[in-house]
């Protein structure tokens, strides 16, 4: 590799849906065949607009395909994605490709023309379980059962995909302690190397939103401890707030965002950043399939780029490497919130202490 070329994160969003979750305000809209062929078109020439714009290299060491729904596209335009994929970027350095999936929309020849376009130690699938309850699926609108769920994981199974995340939520309405440790289990019970536990929140917008639904931040809390709990104990390690992993199995395109890495960004409402720069495509599937790429470009300035770094670092656990500027600029902060013991120093680092990381929004506002 030449030695002044850079490698960055791609992330691609497909924008399509079965049906909008009711928590969800992830830019989607519902699948319809024909704009999804006329979605890959304006894909391809997106990508090369970009380049001509920006003039950037096209080396990748993460692939994340998210939603939407990727699984929702038809296996013929599943193989025509990859396709533009491998003839735009350089794969050479691939470290890691993650692709988003539905239960309801997993089966064996979709996953068949996902593994033969990729290495089968650098593939990565995500499934979006969110409860193994119906009552809760219900309730957030998902289109799958959790029979659904077993199905999908059958199939990741029969053709050796072994590599997958399983997507839980917590905090559901109508959801007590007892529901979230049933999840627990059986997602342990599924044997994945990744499970990622998201609190329910309540974003404007969203029909969740609009019917008035609350959260119960304590019972959240409370949830979150058993989660904690039931994972390490079978040796699922918590690397970032909401993402646990067996060992060696980080997700390495998320990491990349918390360590404040560049990395370029495909399809409606995508982000790019790179060259102190973040880039936000149009949010209109529309305006997108008519090939109007419009991007709203901010520059991020010095204060802003070490308040997002400090951000990003303490939801992991790795923490926040201290450097003479952070010292000279937040010392101050770091020294009560270490006396409190809402954070931990060691080795010239700092990280939210275990017993706050729940409540992590409230120690890093102060650096805010």
């Amino acid at each position: 590799m030449i030695m002044n070329e850079k490698l960055y994160g791609l992330y691609v969003h497909i924008p399509f849906c079965r049906k909008k979750c009711n928590y969800c305000d992830f830019y989607s809209v519902g699948y319809d065949e024909e704009i999804a062929d006329q979605f890959l078109v304006a894909l391809e020439e997106e990508i090369l607009q970009f380049y001509k714009k920006y003039k950037l290299y096209n080396n990748i060491s993460t692939l994340y395909i998210g939603g939407g729904t990727p699984s929702v596209l038809v296996p013929k335009q599943l193989a025509y994605l990859f396709h533009i994929l491998n003839k735009h970027f350089d794969f050479s350095y691939l470290k890691e490709v993650t692709i988003e999936t539905n239960p309801e929309s997993v089966d064996e020849e979709k996953i068949c023309i996902i593994k033969s376009f990729f290495n089968d130690k650098n593939l990565r699938l995500s499934l979006g379980v969110q409860s193994f309850n119906d009552n809760i699926l219900e309730i957030l609108g998902r289109c799958h059962k959790s029979k659904d769920v077993y199905k999908a994981i059958e199939v990741f199974n029969k053709l050796k995909i072994k590599n997958y995340n399983l997507d839980l939520i917590f905090g559901c309405p109508t959801q007590q302690i007892k529901d979230v440790r049933y999840d627990i289990r059986q997602a342990i019970s599924c044997s994945p190397t990744h499970i990622s536990c998201y609190a329910l929140t309540i974003e404007e917008g969203t029909p969740f939103f609009q019917k008035g639904v609350r959260i119960d931040p304590d019972l959240q809390a409370q949830m979150y401890e058993l989660i904690v709990e039931l994972l390490q104990e079978n040796m699922y390690y918590r690397y970032e707030i909401s993402n646990f992993s067996k060992n060696g199995y980080e997700c390495l395109h998320n990491l990349n965002y918390w360590r404040y890495k560049e990395y370029l960004g495909f399809g409606p409402s995508s982000v790019a950043f790179f060259d102190k720069c973040r880039i936000k495509n149009v949010s209109s599937i529309e305006e997108y399939v008519n090939k109007r790429f419009c991007y709203n470009e901010e520059l991020i300035d010095e204060e802003t780029t070490l308040k997002e770094q400090i951000m990003l670092a303490l939801r992991t656990e790795e923490g926040l490497q201290l450097t003479n500027k952070i010292s000279q600029k937040y010392g101050q902060q770091i020294k009560e919130l270490v006396n409190t013991k809402k954070l931990v120093k060691e080795n010239n680092r700092i990280k939210i202490s275990s017993s706050y990381k729940f409540l992590s929004n409230q120690i890093i506002v102060e650096f805010m």
